[in-house]
């Protein structure tokens, strides 16, 4: 599920593969948006949980009628404008795979939000690999497969 706030700041997170359910919407995003907060979606039935149990306020848009909208007019132009960027980032990594799309989502998170300079978001994200445990051998990483001579 992914989200933004009216400065554009976003926020992406799995919540298991297809259409959410209002559990798995509630688990993904219920403690993550402040209560109070008003819901723009487009009626998906999964998202009334979180405006129901958070004290939001509600506005729904029908799709289709906000499809037939230029881009300047849709009210939601802006979680689309996210959704087009994080699919176009995951398609242009060829060694995409689902099992490690939290550790995706958290790359395009950082690349997408706050004001920091380019050093400063490439800190950042070298601290947080250097952070996972995992030690690949050359063999490991580039699929090579050993010789019959080792």
């Amino acid at each position: 599920m992914r989200g933004c706030d009216r400065e554009g700041r976003s926020v992406f997170i799995p919540c298991g593969r297809g259409k959410p359910s209002r559990a798995r919407a509630w688990k993904a995003y219920g403690s993550h948006i402040a209560e109070g907060s008003t819901l723009s979606h487009d009626k998906e039935k999964s998202h009334s949980v979180l405006a129901e149990r958070l004290s939001w306020e509600s506005v729904e848009y029908d799709a289709r009628e906000i499809s037939r909208m230029p881009d300047k007019e849709n009210p939601l132009r802006e979680v689309n404008r996210l959704c087009f960027l994080l699919e176009t980032f995951l398609n242009s990594h060829s060694r995409f795979d689902r099992d490690d799309l939290p550790g995706w989502l958290e790359l395009f998170h950082v690349m997408m939000n706050g004001s920091e300079d380019k050093m400063g978001k490439a800190a950042r994200v070298l601290d947080r690999a250097m952070r996972v445990p995992k030690t690949l051998s050359d063999r490991e990483f580039f699929g090579i497969k050993p010789s019959s001579k080792d």
